[in-house]
């Protein structure tokens, strides 16, 4: 097999890696670059022939998990080219960008965990695995006897994180691995967990009457905790119409307005006055008889928000909605760069409402990195979506560091 990195060895997020035989060649991961890479390529789509332009030289892309860095660029792959995602991925991909009011055009086929894709002489292997995106994805790819494993994005300090260690001696030994390595300029301690983090925001949410969440809105973990918090605090918990259409696809153990008897939904209907009827009988009306903006006149709420919401929270402010509030930021701190963040945050002070950042990282930390190549025993560990990829050759003897476009063959 030969391994190549074409982007992703000096940074965060928009890494591309591809494995090719002499029979087949794959892509793992298609995404955006973060917001604090500076160099942007053709509105950040990078030209790879045979892949986004010209005739097919890929037989398949494979997505580790719906993080915009990490499919989001997959409608520029040639049509005829097959992308493979896990399928509740898939679904979340799919309403994130029915809100967004893109169409896409890729052609994807459903993976399920541990069922096997075969691509010529090579055989792709998914297994679930702990990251704050739902059924995020390690690969085994496997040929010619070899195995490579691409870690994608993990970690073990979120609800699943318990199952790592059985998943990695599930996978056994394994000649490459590829890891992401977002930690690696990071003070090297442990991941608060989010079992940690929940028992913050209770402290947190004593303190206050109304309580809004910045988070990702596909970090379902996030929205778990913040529930588990809000219960605690007896708040009436207010996830808003993006994200309860986004817990509805997952395990009924997610709270979701038409699953828990306490968790409501707040329907902003001006914001969609203008999607067709489709949008509306799929995304809104199901969930119109656990509308919350009565009852949150009556009790104190936690609602999950946006910072396309700024509006709502002015006339929350006009009708008394907000007396003794706070707004936690509960998202990588990277996003506080861009234009859209800080203009909302200044916007929220001005409205009387306190900032609380609380956060803890969907990134396995150094020290779990660390257990996880001492089980699976790997040959060579490559270090991939990181800004210090240099750290990898500290912690790991055989760490080979590569450079863009740079590759090995085993």
């Amino acid at each position: 097999m030969k391994i190549k990195i074409l982007k992703g060895t000096n940074q965060i997020g928009g890494c591309i890696t591809e494995i090719g035989t002499n029979n087949a060649k794959i892509i793992i991961d298609f995404g955006e670059d973060l917001p604090d890479v500076s160099i942007k390529e053709n509105n950040n789509v990078p030209l790879i022939e045979g892949l986004t332009y010209g005739p097919k030289k890929y037989d398949a892309v494979f997505i580790t998990h719906n993080h915009q860095d990490h499919i989001g660029l997959i409608s520029s792959i040639l049509s005829e080219i097959p992308v493979y995602v896990e399928k509740t991925s898939k679904e979340i991909f799919n309403v994130v960008n029915d809100f967004m009011g893109i169409r896409e055009t890729c052609r994807t086929i459903n993976m399920l965990a541990e069922i096997p894709v075969t691509i010529e002489d090579i055989k792709i292997t998914p297994y679930i695995v702990d990251h704050s995106a739902y059924n995020s994805l390690m690969l085994l790819i496997e040929s010619g006897g070899k195995k490579v494993l691409h870690t994608g994005d993990f970690r073990n300090n979120g609800y699943k994180g318990k199952y790592l260690k059985d998943t990695l001696k599930k996978i056994g030994k394994v000649d490459v691995v590829i890891t992401e390595g977002t930690s690696f300029d990071r003070i090297n301690k442990e991941n608060m967990t989010e079992e940690e983090l929940s028992k913050e925001a209770y402290e947190v949410m004593k303190k206050y009457n109304q309580i809004f969440v910045l988070q990702s809105g596909t970090n379902i973990d996030r929205i778990t905790t913040m529930y588990k918090a809000s219960k605690k605090a007896r708040k009436l918990f207010v996830e808003d119409i993006f994200i309860a259409n986004l817990t509805k696809l997952t395990k009924s153990s997610i709270p979701n307005p038409l699953t828990f008897e306490d968790v409501y939904t707040y329907i902003p209907l001006k914001r969609y006055i203008n999607k067709d009827s489709e949008f509306y009988y799929k995304y809104i009306e199901p969930f119109n008889k656990k509308n919350a903006i009565t009852k949150m006149f009556n009790n104190d709420y936690v609602l999950n928000v946006r910072t396309s919401m700024i509006n709502d929270l002015k006339k929350f402010k006009d009708k008394g909605l907000i007396t003794n509030a706070c707004l936690i930021y509960s998202m990588w701190d990277g996003y506080l760069k861009k234009a859209e963040f800080k203009k909302f945050l200044k916007e929220v002070k001005e409205l009387g409402i306190d900032i609380v950042y609380l956060h803890t990282s969907g990134h396995a930390c150094i020290n779990t990195i660390k257990e996880m190549v001492n089980i699976l025993k790997p040959k060579i560990v490559i270090p991939i979506h990181t800004t210090n990829k240099m750290k990898a050759k500290e912690i790991f003897k055989n760490s080979v560091i590569l450079n863009d476009n740079e590759g090995v063959e085993i």
